[in-house]
């Protein structure tokens, strides 16, 4: 009986462990998709700047790039806002990917005191899904001939920054409010 007594025991840690992990989890993706999210509907504005990019998006939320959409009713669209979402996700799965290494070569000083260097992982973010977002873009039915690469690069380089310091400074003012 004893035996038996240990086994349920032990699995119920197991158990409580598993249930912890999954709350920790489902915390972690409601709070950085809510930041893409938040980055993705705030930086509406600056898509009417810029053409390439705001084409791109009305035709990958469902809508054909010349219908003169206006950028206020893209980001309705239940597609922007996943991709919004996911956007929030994988810059927040970033973000604790490259921390760790950076505390390890001692570019943070560990004691939860912003720092210059925290800009890197935004700026290695907004670099990386830049070259991918282009990429995507690029052999997409969205490119039009007059598009210039340099131009399109530029557009999105600006987007993705606009959306990340929005959707970071976003938090940041949630965080501050909590206090």
């Amino acid at each position: 009986m004893q035996i038996l007594d240990s086994l349920v025991t032990l699995l119920t840690l197991i158990l409580q462990l598993l249930l912890f992990f999954m709350l920790q989890l489902g915390v972690m993706v409601a709070i950085t998709g809510g930041i893409g999210l938040a980055g993705g509907v705030l930086s509406v504005p600056v898509l009417s700047v810029l053409p390439d990019v705001r084409r791109f998006l009305v035709q990958a939320s469902g809508g054909r790039p010349d219908d003169g959409t206006p950028s206020w009713r893209v980001v309705l669209r239940p597609r922007y806002l996943l991709l919004s979402f996911v956007f929030g996700i994988l810059y927040g799965l970033t973000f604790v990917a490259l921390l760790g290494p950076l505390i390890r070569l001692g570019l943070f000083p560990g004691r939860g005191e912003p720092t210059l260097s925290l800009a890197l992982l935004p700026a290695v973010f907004v670099l990386a899904s830049t070259l991918f977002a282009y990429g995507v873009h690029r052999y997409s039915s969205a490119w039009t001939g007059t598009a210039t690469r340099r131009s399109v690069l530029a557009q999105w380089m600006v987007f993705l920054s606009v959306v990340v310091t929005v959707g970071t400074g976003s938090a940041y003012v949630a965080a501050l409010a909590e206090l």
